[in-house]
């Protein structure tokens, strides 16, 4: 398998940790310093992962791993700010399906609006 760095402007946990679950073995910022893209690209030709340490993916790991794939899937169209019809529209579903996923994205995740599961 390929070893793939992503340079990203997005630093959401959340998308960071499915860049890692579709293959990637490592992330930096487009704002990281020099150094820093240089460490990360080493590291990845030694055959090891890298990611910078503010990003804390066990803890991730854990809340999301609750969710399904396609509750996953809702939570990153919910992060880039979608209405749930545009969700609906992209997904193939009918409005009444992803207020259903939403609610038990909520459930599982404790979230109480759109917001807190932005920021979770």
């Amino acid at each position: 398998m390929p070893n793939i760095l992503i340079c990203s402007m997005y630093e959401d946990p959340f998308l960071i940790q499915q860049a890692f679950d579709m293959g990637a073995k490592g992330f930096v910022s487009k704002s990281a310093k020099s150094g820093e893209i240089i460490a990360a690209i080493d590291t990845l030709l030694e055959g090891g992962t890298y990611i910078n340490t503010k990003y804390n993916l066990d803890n991730l790991n854990q809340r999301w791993s609750l969710l399904s794939r396609r509750e996953n899937e809702i939570v990153s169209l919910v992060k880039r700010n979608l209405n749930n019809r545009q969700i609906a529209k992209r997904l193939c579903l009918s409005l009444r399906t992803v207020e259903n996923h939403i609610t038990r994205i909520y459930v599982k995740t404790g979230a109480k609006s759109r917001e807190e599961l932005i920021n979770f």
